[in-house]
């Protein structure tokens, strides 16, 4: 078993680097199935990502189990946000990592499952207060561009509306929380039953 050493090798990058494909992949499909339905879009896409995603963050961390994980994993979700366009959205996703991979200071927390709730909730909070960043950063291009992708002007009024209203900011942070809390108690179900009886993970 590997200890939470920070040396990743090639086969660790590999692994981060699949999960986190098929973690956007997720995000990708997730943000165009709810996009019609402007409720769930703002208040739900994140919390969604969180509960899938948390099944590709999991084999990595059991797999991998090493310090800089959700660091990484951060990180490469700010570089892939900063190439669409939000280039102020890497220093972000850097915090946000760095505050997370605090959460998981100690010994092969990477496999315990009360941590990753922990970790994976902190990244999910990332994940909702960053709808808020583009709109505080730069309002009109990111409506430009929002108008171009074919969002509806209810949605960004709505938008708008959730992210300069803390109350509102508030119930879309908990319903996040719960999602991810959620997705690593199934996420852990899945690796026991079907995972680590086909050798992914240890």
């Amino acid at each position: 078993m590997k200890n939470n050493t920070t040396n990743f090798g090639i086969k660790d990058v590999v692994t981060v680097a699949v999960m986190m494909v098929l973690f956007f992949i997720v995000a990708t499909i997730v943000g165009m199935a709810t996009v019609t339905s402007p409720i769930l879009y703002l208040y739900g896409t994140a919390g969604i990502e969180m509960f899938i995603g948390a099944i590709f963050y999991l084999v990595c961390a059991n797999r991998i189990n090493k310090h800089g994980l959700i660091f990484i994993w951060s990180v490469v979700y700010g570089l892939i946000n900063a190439a669409m366009g939000y280039t102020f959205m890497l220093p972000y996703f850097i915090v946000v990592g760095l505050i997370a991979e605090l959460s998981m200071v100690g010994k092969d927390t990477y496999r315990n499952p009360n941590r990753n709730m922990i970790g994976w909730s902190i990244y999910g909070i990332g994940m909702v207060v960053g709808i808020a960043l583009p709109i505080y950063v730069s309002w009109e291009n990111y409506k430009k561009m929002a108008l171009e992708g074919g969002f509806a002007e209810a949605t960004l009024t709505m938008q708008y509306e959730m992210v300069t209203n803390p109350a509102l900011m508030g119930i879309a942070i908990i319903i996040t929380i719960v999602l991810s809390v959620l997705g690593v108690l199934f996420a852990q179900k899945l690796l026991k039953k079907h995972f680590k009886k086909a050798g992914i993970v240890g």
